[in-house]
């Protein structure tokens, strides 16, 4: 067996030859896809001036999700934690975590999301037809209609324009964030502005919070995430509660946000496939999906594809807790991995054409789900996976059905492997009433 030393794995050497000062040193100097080809699934690289240990393609997948335990999420996903607090389900690890989630299902299950999908379509017709005929970013108007169906729902509460526009800047800022180095971290911890937004976006909920444990009776799915923990005798702290407040309220809407954005321009740019889209949702009403997708083959190939081909969270930081061995290679206790959950989507032996946007692939093939790295998997698979469930197939149905969606200038989004899906800040465009 090989040694499970990091320096006796393929190495992948940077180039930095020719590009100077302001050479990339994040992520984004990195091709994980052309390293996989040349080294294969696992091999180390100098990040943040550590060893770290690469993992990706199916068998990494099938690894990874096989067993959660083997990955100290509390160490790896600290910027959560530091942020939103020690209880905070992301960054919790094991039993704990798995507990956590349990206690979160009333607010997160399908059952409990869906039974608001007639209210969430409400406010997406009424925020197009309040916009349809004017200049806007894409981005903005997908963040402030998701929140707004949030606060409608999930976590019933009154916002004011001012403050959904705070609560977006904060999410969007935050996750950002995560993915800085501790030392950037901590100096954008301190800027005046995210500390501001913080403190208004923590008050906000706090005061929400306090009004209902004084008796204020709401039915939304936050009441009944306390609910379910008082029957499990758990005494969450005021933080813990915020934090789960605020996953209801904002987490996942930028992801959306984005993967909306992008593939809005690639179902307008394909005028046979739009035709196909329109014609399956001429049936389409409020409680389509109350049911699922099954009468809706096409959207819901439509979605897969938008997922795959822009991944909102391609690479992943990942802390080993026990060792492990993976190709002949032992991972042992504190390897810092980044995880490449999604080198599938773009490996011509999984997706034909793998950069190409081709729905109808869904339709025709039975792909792995170890194939699929949109959501993570395992335990820990995405918190909000059912919300995007629910967000993005009323979002394009109401668009692909209702209107078209005239661009100030041709849109330019690429894939960005090592970030996921790039958001073109310019991106403006209007939505005409068909």
């Amino acid at each position: 067996m090989k040694s499970g030393a990091i320096e006796n794995m393929p190495s992948y050497e940077i180039d930095f030859a020719g590009k100077g000062e302001g050479a990339p040193v994040g992520l984004d100097q990195f091709d994980h896809l052309g390293a996989y080809k040349k080294l294969g699934p696992i091999y180390s690289v100098e990040f943040r001036g550590e060893p770290w240990v690469c993992i990706g393609g199916l068998e990494a997948n099938a690894a990874a999700w096989k067993n959660p335990d083997i990955w100290n999420y509390h160490e790896a996903l600290k910027p959560f934690r530091e942020v939103m607090g020690d209880r905070h389900v992301t960054q919790l690890d094991g039993e704990v975590h798995r507990a956590k989630r349990k206690q979160l299902k009333p607010g997160f299950g399908m059952g409990a999301i869906a039974r608001w999908i007639p209210a969430i379509d409400g406010i997406v017709r009424s925020e197009l037809e309040r916009l349809a005929g004017a200049e806007s970013s894409l981005h903005s108007f997908f963040m402030t209609t998701l929140t707004l169906a949030n606060a409608s729902t999930l976590l019933k509460t009154e916002l004011s324009a001012e403050e959904v526009d705070t609560f977006i800047r904060f999410e969007e800022t935050f996750i950002n964030s995560t993915v800085m180095s501790d030392k950037d971290r901590a100096s954008f911890y301190a800027d005046p502005l995210f500390v501001e937004d913080r403190r208004i976006v923590f008050d906000f909920l706090k005061h929400e919070i306090e009004e209902r444990l004084a008796g204020k009776e709401v039915n939304d799915n936050f009441s009944q995430v306390v609910e379910r923990t008082a029957i499990e005798g758990e005494a969450p702290d005021m933080q813990e509660l915020v934090s789960e407040a605020y996953l209801l309220l904002m987490a996942g809407n930028g992801n959306t946000s984005k993967l909306l954005n992008c593939g809005l321009q690639h179902i307008l740019s394909d005028s046979d496939w739009l035709d196909v889209m329109r014609r399956e949702l001429e049936s389409y009403s409020a409680d389509s999906f109350v049911e699922g997708m099954k009468r809706f083959p096409v959207l819901k190939a439509t979605i897969a594809e938008i997922e795959r081909l822009f991944p909102a969270a391609p690479v992943l930081s990942r802390v080993v807790a026990k060792p492990f061995e993976f190709k002949g290679f032992v991972l042992e206790e504190g390897t810092k991995v980044l995880h490449m959950q999604t080198i599938a989507h773009f490996l011509d032996e999984v997706y034909e054409e793998p950069y190409r946007f081709k729905p109808q692939r869904w339709l025709e093939n039975d792909y792995s789900k170890k194939a699929q790295g949109t959501f993570g998997g395992s335990t820990h698979i995405c918190l909000g996976i059912n919300l995007v469930r629910v967000h993005m197939p009323i979002v394009l149905a109401n668009i692909v059905s209702n209107y078209d969606l005239a661009f100030k200038s041709a849109p330019d989004i690429r894939l960005n492997f090592n970030y996921g899906v790039p958001q073109v800040a310019d991106l403006r465009g209007s939505f005409r009433r068909r």
